[in-house]
């Protein structure tokens, strides 16, 4: 079951992968458009987020059916995920401000169906167990799917359809690729989406269920999902999880969006940028699993803390002391960006399947306190918080290069040295500040195993009275 649950992560990898990854950079350096207009044309998906991620995970903690509360939508988001993807990288021949609405109508419609399938799907997780370790090791099992999702990406990527020709040389700014990548991921994520409900339908008749009736909070809508939402942040471990989480995101934002930027350019790496990217999801695939063996030893504040105090170690380093002259250079340059990168994807995913767990122990001590089980509601905020800190992130990517006046469609070593070394800084010690804000908030969270055994017991004290 878990494995099976697991595999719909995978649709996520690609999503996260594609977007963070190649959205600014097809619309930027390869279609032409300005960086600030696709940061906008995200900022305006974002907007949306903000409504629709929470409203998803309401609506699926309330909703009736004989299939459960998650499973219909898991079901229902299957196409439109697969294909909103497809026709992302696939814009007809358009003008500048075709190809803007072109870029903002499918980057909202993909977020759209995305948000049906993956809010339910992370609530779906945290309804699989109540024990302590065990939830860390679900969490794991869906951070290790989300980003193996985004490695088999990143990997088909540069091995298929990223290959340098006579006509591009970096295969990547090839602009008659990204219709058949799209497609070939749009297929293979309606694929695993269906895997995921279908393989995870048999534990609907052990799913908590909503009560019968009307619900008491009243209609659906805004007024209602605001006052949620009031009530999910009066939660002091909610709001330092969300709020540090914040900075993690934005930290991995920027990162991400500058990444072919900083390996093409920074590092000199050309075609070979793109397993910059691939080289930290190893790491992560690797520091899931590692996360899981540690989760009886550590608690899981310690291990979120821990795991992103390092991050931003690692990540502030290498571009800061290849500035200074201090990185190794000539042919030990590659071999140890590549160390430090895959070490960053360890303990970033120590973080990030810690904060997993956590947020299921919320969903706990929030239960005890008003006697509903809100899954979706957090992991609902959790995912717009992802989601736009993320984006918030690409965008601020998108207008430093827009503000050095980076230029488009450029060839490698012909762009004026000093935006190179601002592009490396920026994706470097920049991002650095925003990991260093979140571990400063992340030690004031206070809940452990003992704390959860507590919560546990006086449900479990309710469920029998």
């Amino acid at each position: 079951i878990k494995l099976a649950y697991g595999t719909g992560e995978m649709a996520k990898g690609v999503e996260d992968a594609a977007t963070n990854l190649f959205v600014l950079f097809f619309f930027s350096q390869v279609l032409g458009l300005p960086g600030w207009v696709v940061g906008a044309a995200m900022g305006l998906a974002l907007v949306i987020d903000a409504v629709t991620d929470p409203l998803m995970g309401s609506w699926s903690d309330g909703f009736h059916h004989r299939w459960g509360r998650r499973h219909p939508f898991l079901l229902a988001s299957a196409l439109p995920v697969g294909l909103s993807f497809a026709l992302l990288f696939s814009p007809p021949a358009l003008g500048p401000v075709g190809l803007t609405l072109w870029a903002g109508a499918f980057l909202i419609a993909h977020r759209l169906a995305l948000t049906v399938f993956f809010v339910p799907h992370m609530a779906l997780g945290a309804e699989l167990s109540s024990d302590y370790d065990e939830r860390t090791r679900i969490a794991g099992i869906r951070v290790f799917f989300t980003y193996l999702g985004a490695a088999i990406f990143v990997a088909v990527a540069r091995g298929v359809f990223f290959k340098p020709t006579a006509a591009f040389p970096d295969g990547q700014l090839d602009p008659s690729v990204y219709p058949k990548l799209g497609a070939v991921f749009g297929v293979f994520m309606v694929v695993v989406v269906l895997a995921s409900t279908l393989g995870t339908w048999r534990t609907i008749p052990g799913l908590p269920r909503p009560a019968a009736g009307p619900d008491p909070r009243g209609e659906l809508g805004l007024r209602r999902l605001l006052a949620e939402q009031r009530e999910a942040y009066h939660s002091r471990g909610f709001a330092v999880l969300v709020v540090s989480l914040l900075c993690f995101f934005v930290a991995r934002g920027v990162a991400l969006s500058l990444d072919l930027y900083v390996g093409t350019y920074f590092w000199g790496l050309g075609s070979d940028a793109v397993a910059l990217p691939g080289v930290a999801l190893l790491g992560i695939l690797v520091g899931s699993p590692l996360s899981m063996l540690l989760a009886g030893r550590l608690d899981k504040r310690d291990l979120f803390v821990g795991g992103m105090a390092i991050y931003a170690l690692l990540t502030m380093a290498p571009p800061l002391l290849h500035v200074l002259g201090l990185f190794p250079g000539g042919a030990a340059l590659k071999p140890t960006l590549l160390a430090t990168l895959f070490l960053s994807g360890i303990v970033g995913a120590a973080a990030t399947v810690a904060a997993g767990s956590m947020l299921a122990d919320i969903a706990d001590e929030h239960e005890l306190a008003t006697g509903r089980r809100q899954e979706g509601l957090f992991f609902g905020a959790l995912s717009f918080a992802r989601k736009a800190s993320t984006g918030a992130g690409t965008i601020l990517g998108g207008v430093f290069l827009s503000a050095i006046a980076f230029p488009t469609q450029a060839e490698p070593g012909s762009v004026d040295p000093s935006l190179v070394t601002a592009v490396g800084l920026c994706a470097g010690p920049g991002t650095a500040i925003f990991g260093v804000a979140g571990v400063w908030i992340a030690r004031r969270y206070r809940a452990d195993r003992a704390a959860h055994a507590a919560v546990q017991a006086a449900l479990a004290a309710r469920a029998r009275a």
